[in-house]
């Protein structure tokens, strides 16, 4: 019997839990009767007599999508790359001599060359904490773990086209335990799947053109690093025969079909990036506000930022919304009927005593630290959340910039990765870390870790399996911060605004 169907037909033993599965999308990535003939520059090295090497069945394994494959060495130079739709780089590679030769290539990068990463800007430098390779010899025991992957993200185009849309253990990678490489990559990067249930050793990640890459530096294309190893391509996972028939066998055993749908979620071409034009994204926000309905969660009686929340009522009904405001102690019931939850950074994470977590209308949270109780992220304060600038509970000063990290994302309103200025003067900015599945916009500068605007899509795992019943998102606004916003910061809001209200 066929080793993939034999273990393809043990696992049908394991149960399977599933926290929820979304609708169903239409996929962006384009089929492979539109991919064929796409022009592959395949980048090998060699190996030592004796150790494994499956180039040539990777080879031949893109021949056989119909793809156009060039296989060259590791020293070819950067004018190879004339022609090519993508760059493929094997583990086989030397990264000392590749060095950052692609790292500014407009042509997009699928990679298993763990410690090329740092050279393209994927991961940081150093190796065990930014990236790092899981071999038997030496890490037998984790060797084990790498043989099952978890789906991290079931909310990116890789995902929906695996119809696996499940946020658990849901298959197996290799058919016996191997040598894999894993990468923590930046804010800007997506975390597809991770080893262990860890979300910093990414197993399969990937990068938006546009996107922040973890050095800073902005990706050309899209960039997709994937966990395979010298000799383990012919260990991927896949079902065959009657097996194929089974749907949990399919979604269970698949290390190939997750190779080939990320090698055509590359090959695919990119969004266009959003420009910027604040008065065309007012304008359409104008458009969705007909008929739509805002409840305006606030502290009806409280003190500083009163006059920033009745300026953004204002500004919201000016744009055509109905506002209805709630005090921060009105039942959950406010919000039926209601298009968008926005909850003041007025309110008190202790008086809304977890209302709208489980609303089934977007929420828009401008008080960071009502973060957790929104299930946004987790619940220790200061680790998971908390407050940038606050006196006497932040080491860091108030600052007035954030790093745009997502450009790709309309929620980014066109402005580019990098900083960028979004209140007239230093203020308190609200941080959270969100969970993979989240698309992180901004962070604070110098502060990856800490978000300062993502978005979680309707159906997304968000904390501790919590599904999110609709949109939900964070610009971490200080109380009377709103006041002061410079036109980016306006267009941000109007951004996370719209992308709030709109679709599922």
């Amino acid at each position: 019997m066929n080793l993939r169907v034999r273990l393809a037909g043990l696992a049908c033993g394991m149960l399977l839990v599933a926290a929820a599965a979304i609708p169903a999308a239409q996929a962006k990535m384009l089929p492979w009767s539109v991919l064929r003939g796409k022009v592959v520059l395949f980048v090998t090295g060699h190996t030592p007599a004796g150790i494994p090497n499956d180039d040539s069945r990777v080879a031949k394994h893109l021949a056989s999508l119909g793809l156009t494959v060039k296989q060259v060495g590791d020293t070819v130079p950067v004018s190879a790359t004339r022609g090519s739709d993508l760059i493929v780089i094997s583990s086989t590679a030397n990264a000392h001599i590749l060095g950052d030769k692609f790292a500014d290539s407009k042509v997009p990068i699928f990679t298993w060359d763990t410690f090329d990463y740092p050279n393209l800007g994927m991961t940081g430098p150093v190796l065990h904490k930014d990236f790092g390779v899981i071999n038997p010899r030496q890490d037998y025991a984790d060797s084990f773990m790498i043989l099952y992957g978890y789906l991290a993200n079931i909310t990116s185009d890789i995902s929906r086209s695996l119809h696996v849309l499940h946020p658990h253990m849901f298959g197996t990678l290799y058919l016996e335990p191997g040598t894999a490489g894993w990468g923590r990559p930046g804010p800007g990067g997506t975390v597809i799947t991770d080893f262990d249930g860890n979300p910093h050793e990414a197993g399969v990640f990937t990068y938006e053109r546009g996107a922040s890459l973890a050095d800073g530096q902005v990706a050309r294309a899209k960039r997709v690093g994937f966990y395979l190893a010298n000799g383990n391509f012919h260990l991927l996972t896949a079902v065959y025969g009657p097996a194929a028939k089974d749907p949990h066998l399919r979604k269970w055993a698949i290390g190939l079909k997750l190779f080939d749908t990320a090698l055509r979620w590359a090959l695919s071409p990119s969004a266009p990036i959003p420009r910027y034009d604040p008065a065309a994204l007012r304008a359409r926000l104008r458009q969705a506000a007909a008929g739509k309905k805002i409840l305006f969660v606030e502290r009806v009686h409280g003190g500083e930022g009163r006059k920033a929340d009745a300026q953004m009522v204002s500004y919201l009904r000016g744009l055509g919304f109905g506002v209805d405001i709630a005090d921060q102690m009105d039942p959950q019931t406010r919000a039926h009927g209601k298009n968008l939850v926005i909850i003041s950074s007025t309110c008190s994470k202790y008086k809304l005593a977890g209302k709208y977590a489980d609303a089934p209308v977007p929420v828009l949270a401008l008080e960071g630290l009502d973060a957790d109780a929104l299930h946004l992220v987790g619940r220790h304060r200061y680790v998971d959340y908390g407050e940038y600038g606050e006196e006497r509970e932040s080491d860091d000063p108030p600052d007035d910039f954030l790093d745009i990290v997502g450009s790709w994302s309309p929620m980014a309103a066109g402005l580019p990765a990098g900083l960028v200025q979004f209140a007239q003067h230093p203020s308190v900015v609200k941080w959270a870390s969100p969970g993979p599945n989240a698309i992180v916009i901004a962070t604070l500068p110098n502060a990856p870790s800490q978000s300062a605007i993502f978005g979680y899509p309707k159906g997304a795992p968000m904390v501790d399996g919590f599904i999110a019943p609709a949109r939900r998102a964070l610009m971490g606004l200080d109380n009377p911060t709103f006041s002061y916003l410079t036109p980016q910061g306006k267009a941000l809001f109007d951004a996370i605004v719209l992308w709030s209200i709109s679709g599922s």
